[in-house]
């Protein structure tokens, strides 16, 4: 049986994202007349993603693709990155928040 997507394909595939997403963070930024913060999460999607696929191959091919072991191992990094990078913007959001920034209207300034 053949597979929908080998490899090789899947590497090029998270390359063309590397490249990519920083372009469209870039359309977006323009879109939205904030280049440079555009184009600084779309870099941060397509590095992130890249630097995430890298990692994730490694591990399973340290630990074998069909085992319990490597399933929990990418579980518990992925939930721990998740969390980290969840907190890390909450704190942020609420930092911009606490000084009126462009993001963070306090309400009763309209």
């Amino acid at each position: 049986m053949k597979e929908l997507i080998d490899p090789h394909q899947a590497h090029l595939l998270m390359l063309a994202i590397l490249v990519l997403a920083p372009l469209v963070g870039a359309g977006w930024g323009l879109l939205t007349r904030r280049v440079p913060r555009g184009l600084t999460v779309g870099l941060a999607v397509g590095a992130g993603n890249y630097a995430l696929w890298t990692l994730y191959n490694a591990i399973t091919d340290r630990l074998g693709l069909d085992t319990v072991r490597n399933l929990l191992v990418n579980l518990g990094l992925f939930i721990l990155l998740g969390t980290l990078v969840g907190l890390g913007m909450g704190w942020y959001a609420g930092k911009r928040r606490a000084h009126g920034g462009p993001d963070g209207d306090v309400a009763g300034d309209r």
